[in-house]
């Protein structure tokens, strides 16, 4: 439902991945409606493919889908032929050997349930059988690109202080024998090298190229566009501006001819060095907090002309990160300062008004912990060349009935709707300056009983607020939480707190646990549960900010408050509150 809410696709033992898994990860979807999932297996030694032919039920998966080892760094791309049907489809997959070079696999697409190869046995596209020759050599590289208008493929990767670009024309229903050429685009304008980070590369209606990279010198953000399928280049264009000053991890998507969306994260400091010389938050946060990040985004419209048009603008209300960015990927492991938590990339698309559609990682909470968001364009011009209209989610907000089932995916098909976990409304008030008021409705309260396999069921509303660090006199944004738990289906507790993170490794945030540390007042009432809480006394920590950001209800399963995966059952749209505000 265009992000309004998600749910994990997949339970373990049906999950397109088992362990160990490697971490890096990409995922694609045909004109079939067939998902494909790539991931590494173990430490950065084989490459594992999953496909999907009933929207992550159920999963097939060959744990080495191609004939190279020490690889990273994996990117799908999807050619969908010129047919309604599948038979010419074709799943590309590019990917480095460790210094060895860069490499273009191709699969012929799912053809169904019944076929046991499509999409995750690969060749290599560049040659017939034979022995295996990358086209270029080792570098860090863009995600992979088919461009149908052109028919071509695009591999764009860091030389030094130039991006080259890797270029292979396809013919219809093309997977093997496929000629590459490697273009160097302009030196990078700082004088230095290209950032040792991912390029990005996108193309438009028009077939034209966009390639965007950040400086390793000035930490400014450019691209240059071709109009002749990567042959030359225009001279780079610098994209930022106002706040953002220090840049890192930029991503592309092209729309209209001639129009270039671009998605980063920015800094409002210069540091020498960029972000690497910042404080650390996992080594002092309190520092951390003076080098706030925020989510940018740019629409470039005249983007393949000398006088392009440049419009960005925050995709964050809040900042979304502290402090240094490690960028010198798994070496980063050996410093335990290095600060790494965000990953190293996040997701972004077009939907279909051309509207932008972003998941990125927020580390602003007490752990410097990943928090997964996801914020999409909701007014202004879109990249396909129309007008967004939207609104956001306020404050009441209302859901859709029918929805709370568990499991939302297995083997057999989505399992029943729970009455009594199946959220209809949300709303947040102040009955008075120092009591915060949740009311969560749901359809039915007549049985409490947790979904099927945990012992508890649990209602609860989540926010983040400015508050305290733990330690320190320095505002982050904590995580809090206002719940309702029944055991066994027995009399509800009601309580609030302040988010728990179970750990498994140092320093490294994996589960929030929500554990329930201070009781709270609350009744139910029909089909109505309301909690009342202390602004300054009932979570254990003050709230010393007005807003209450992304305010969204859960229901889930669990069986215990300290290490147990949750059944997640139903979920609010977000929304943000104002403290002593009507919304």
């Amino acid at each position: 439902n265009d992000g309004k809410k998600f749910h994990l696709v997949s339970t373990i033992g049906v999950r397109p991945d088992e362990p160990p898994g490697g971490g890096d990860t990409d995922i694609a979807v045909d004109d079939q409606g067939n998902v494909y999932f790539t991931d590494l297996e173990g430490p950065l030694t084989e490459i594992g493919a999953s496909v999907s032919n009933d929207n992550g039920n159920t999963w097939r998966k060959n744990a080495a889908a191609v004939q190279q080892t020490v690889v990273d760094r994996q990117w799908y791309a999807v050619d969908n032929g010129v047919s309604s049907g599948s038979f010419d489809n074709t799943v590309f997959l590019a990917f480095h050997t460790t210094a060895v070079g860069t490499f273009i696999y191709s699969s012929p697409g799912s053809q169904g349930s019944n076929d046991p190869t499509g999409g995750i046995f690969f060749q290599n596209s560049a040659t017939m059988p034979g022995p295996l020759q990358p086209l270029a050599g080792d570098a860090i590289c863009a995600q992979l690109r088919f461009d149908k208008v052109k028919r071509n493929l695009y591999y764009a990767c860091n030389e030094g202080d130039h991006v080259r670009v890797t270029v292979g024309h396809v013919a219809v229903g093309q997977r093997m024998g496929i000629s590459y050429a490697n273009y160097t685009l302009p030196r990078t304008p700082g004088g230095g090298d290209v950032l040792n980070l991912f390029p990005a590369l996108a193309t438009d209606a028009a077939g034209h190229i966009y390639v965007a990279w950040i400086d390793d010198t000035n930490f400014n953000l450019y691209y240059a566009f071709s109009t002749d399928e990567g042959k030359s280049w225009s001279n780079p264009v610098r994209v930022n501006s106002g706040g953002a000053v220090t840049n890192e991890f930029d991503w592309a998507q092209a729309g209209a001819a001639g129009t270039l969306a671009l998605a980063w994260y920015a800094s409002d400091r210069a540091v020498p060095g960029g972000s690497d010389n910042m404080p650390s938050s996992l080594d002092n946060l309190g520092e951390a907090t003076k080098y706030p990040w925020f989510g940018y985004a740019a629409l470039i419209t005249r983007a393949d002309t000398a006088r392009p048009k440049i419009a960005q603008t925050r995709f964050t209300s809040k900042p979304m990160h502290y402090g240094a960015i490690c960028n010198a990927g798994t070496s980063c492991a050996t410093d335990p300062s290095a600060d790494r938590q965000m990953a190293d990339f996040f997701g972004f698309d077009l939907a279909k008004d051309g509207g932008l559609r972003i998941v990125y990682n927020d580390t602003t909470n007490e752990f410097d912990g990943a928090g997964l968001y996801f914020t999409r364009q909701i007014s202004g011009p879109g990249a396909l060349g129309g007008g967004i209209s939207g609104k956001a989610a306020a404050n009441p907000v209302v859901a859709a009935s029918g929805d709370a089932n568990w499991p939302h995916y297995a083997r057999t098909g989505a399992g029943p709707s729970l009455a009594h976990l199946d959220l209809t409304g949300l709303k947040i008030s102040n009955p008075n300056p120092t009591t915060l008021r949740v009311k969560m409705t749901v359809k039915d309260l007549a049985k409490l009983l947790p979904p099927q396999g945990k012992t508890s069921s649990v209602w609860m509303t989540r926010f983040q607020a400015l508050s305290p660090r733990p330690g320190g006199p320095e505002d982050i944004y904590r995580i809090f939480y206002v719940g309702m738990e029944s055991v066994g289906g027995l009399a509800p507790s009601f309580f609030a707190g302040t988010a728990s993170c179970q750990g498994t490794t140092p320093t490294n945030c994996k589960i929030l646990q929500y554990r329930g540390e201070k009781p709270a007042a609350g009744t139910i009432d029909g089909t109505t549960i309301t909690i009342d809480v202390g602004l300054n006394t009932g979570f254990g920590a003050t709230i010393n900010g007005k807003t209450l950001y992304s305010v969204t209800a859960h229901t889930f399963g669990r069986s215990n408050s300290y290490d147990d995966l949750y059944f997640d059952v139903d979920a609010t749209e977000a929304f943000d509150y104002v403290l002593g505000s009507s919304k």
